[in-house]
This record gives structure tokens, C-alpha cells and sequence, in this order.
């Protein structure tokens, strides 16, 4: 998410000066990566009427988001009981049910902006589940477009009889894939647990502008950390990307065709690339006031939205893609042209 300059600092000097309450609820906002809920807003905008702008824009699409991911997540798995088990390589399909699945729940988390109030410690708690949610989304949605990539490497390796497998079916790159995967994951639930715990612990120190100055050197390092993030989240990106291509050009010039790979190429890399380049922007770009930051979430949250949701639904457009092909390889028409991987003549 983007991130600003330094919320509590703006904060205090827009408002000439402010309550330690005041300064605990935007420093939590800020951990966490979301809009003030309910219980930090002003008394005339803890109600839906009352809220800025910018932040019930925000509010509107995260919801959109979450109902949008809990279609799909039904929608696959009613495919799942539809499809050939002998034919279509159910793995990747079951780990991406899971991908809507724990993004709804974490999207849905802005529904609590206007349930009751709730203790300060208990809502950072709460957060700090929901973004891990979140972050099984954001990490093993591109590791189930790497998985099936891998499926048909091996597929396409096996019709290659005294050929070197693809790149992309080989050992040591599938370690690769999901060490990497694995990583981002651990990586981020880590920082996440750290920033909870670092929280607790000041929502109890927090006594006055004054005494701020943990805050300050923990945002400073929070910064850097997540430079980190931003750099796996983009090595995993890319590498989705270049194993797509690399696999897709090793059937051309074998003169193969797999309708799986080609549909993940054309459908799952446009929105995997703009994914890549917001994460660098806000990764690089600071706000200078909390209305720019607001702007920026609301950016950040329809493109990203829009990015999921079109990766996913390019994966389920596969599934009755490998009819005619097991895991294997192994079928009695792949030289035909209605199979999912056939040899040009």
C-alpha cells in the first residue's frame, strides 16, 4: 500500500497539536495500511454519511472487491466438481479457490468501519489477520500461474523425446518458484507480526507529541523493510512473466501449440505487468499530506482490485483447456488441432 511521508507528524501540525489518543489511532492506520476506521474518525464521520470523500470511494471498492471475490471463489469450485480429474490437474485449481477466498475475508474487513467500537489492541489484532489473508492472495495468486506453467512444461518435455525438458519443468526451477513463493509469503507475515507486536507495545507508551520518538525510528525502519517486500513481490512477478514467455517460445520453435500457455500469456500477463509497476511507483513515490495519501489508497485499491480479478478469472478460463491432455502429457490426439497442445505441421 502506499505509504506517506509521516502521519502523525502531518497530523499534529495540521491540527496544532493533538490528543495521545489522536496520535495512537493514526499511527495504527498507518501500520496497517488502511482508511481511519470508524472509531479514529471524528464523531460526524464514524457514520457512512460523515466520511471524507476519498476514504468512502476507498470503502465502496474494497467491498465491490470482496463480494466479486467470493463469486469467483463459488464459481471454482463449482468448476472443480464439474472437471475430469483424469484430465485437468486439479492442485492449481484448489490453491487458487483459496486465493478469492482469503481476499474477500480481507477485503470485507472495511464492513467493520461501522460495527461498534472496538479497543484499540483488539482492531490491530484483528488487522493483522485480515492482511495476512490478504497477503496468501497477493503472493500465491502469481504461484498458481507458475504451477500450472510448470504442468505444462513437463506436458510439453515429455512430447520431446531426446530433447532437453523446458526451463521452466526442470527441478531446479521449480525450487526456485516456490522457495521464492514461499519467502514473499513468510517474509511479509513476519513484518506484519513485528509491526503488530511494535504497536502494542506503543499504544501503551504513547503519552504525548513528545514521547514519539520510538515511533519515529520504527516508521524509519518500517520503510526500509518494506523496500524488501516491494523487491520480492516484483522478482516474483517478473519471474511469472519471463517463465510464461520462455515456455511459450520453446513451443514455437518446436512448432507446438498449448492453448493453456498461449490463454495465461494473453490474459494473465496484462495484469500481472501494471501490478509490477504500481508496487515499484509506491514503493518509490511518498505523500506529503494524509488527503494525497488518501488519494493514492483509492488508486491503489481500484487497480490492484482490478488486477486480481482479472488474473484469476484468466486462470479459470483454462480449466476446460486441458480436456484432451492429462498432467502427463500422455494423450492419443495431441497432433490434433482441438487438442490443448498439438504439433504444427
Amino acid at each position: 500500500m502506499p505509504h506517506g511521508s509521516d502521519p502523525i507528524s502531518e497530523t499534529y501540525k495540521d491540527n496544532g497539536g493533538c490528543e495521545p489518543g489522536d496520535l495512537r489511532i493514526t499511527f495504527v492506520s498507518m501500520a496497517f495500511s488502511l482508511p481511519t476506521p470508524s472509531f479514529a474518525l471524528k464523531r460526524d464521520e464514524s457514520r457512512w454519511d460523515g466520511l471524507p470523500p476519498l476514504v468512502k470511494a476507498e470503502t465502496v471498492f474494497e467491498l465491490v472487491w470482496a463480494a466479486l471475490s467470493a463469486l469467483l471463489f463459488l464459481f471454482i469450485v463449482f468448476k472443480l466438481f464439474k472437471i475430469r480429474i483424469s484430465s485437468t490437474p486439479r492442485g492449481p485449481y484448489i490453491l487458487l479457490a483459496l486465493v478469492p477466498f482469503t481476499s474477500a475475508i480481507s477485503n470485507a474487513r472495511y464492513f467493520f468501519r461501522f460495527r461498534k467500537q472496538m479497543e484499540l489492541s483488539d482492531f490491530a489484532k484483528f488487522m493483522t489477520a485480515s492482511n495476512i489473508l490478504g497477503m496468501f492472495a497477493q503472493v500465491f495468486e502469481p504461484a498458481v500461474v507458475l504451477w500450472l506453467t510448470q504442468i505444462r512444461g513437463q506436458a510439453f518435455g515429455s512430447q520431446q523425446p531426446g530433447s532437453s525438458s523446458p526451463i521452466v519443468a526442470r527441478t531446479w526451477k521449480r525450487v526456485v518458484d516456490w522457495v521464492l513463493a514461499a519467502v514473499t509469503f513468510i517474509y511479509l507475515v513476519a513484518l506484519e507480526c513485528s509491526t503488530l507486536s511494535h504497536s502494542l507495545k506503543l499504544f501503551h507508551n504513547f503519552e504525548s507529541y513528545q514521547e514519539y520518538q520510538e515511533y519515529q525510528e520504527y516508521f524509519k525502519l518500517l520503510e526500509k523493510l518494506q523496500h524488501l517486500s516491494t523487491v520480492l513481490f516484483l522478482l516474483l512477478s517478473i519471474n511469472v512473466v519471463a517463465s510464461l514467455f520462455t515456455l511459450w517460445f520453446s513451443q514455437r520453435r518446436a512448432r507446438f501449440t498449448d492453448s493453456v500457455v498461449t490463454r495465461l500469456l494473453t490474459t494473465s500477463t496484462p495484469f500481472i505487468l501494471p501490478l509490477v509497476f504500481i508496487w515499484l511507483f509506491f514503493d518509490i513515490w511518498r505523500s506529503e499530506t494524509i488527503e494525497a495519501n488518501r488519494r493514492a489508497n483509492l488508486a491503489y485499491v481500484i487497480i490492484e482490485g482490478v488486477c486480481q480479478v482479472g488474473i484469476i478469472a484468466s486462470v479459470i478460463s483454462t480449466m476446460d483447456l486441458h480436456a484432451d491432455t492429462d498432467p502427463s502429457g500422455s494423450s492419443s490426439n495431441l497432433n490434433q488441432p482441438s487438442s490443448p497442445i498439438y504439433k504444427e505441421a
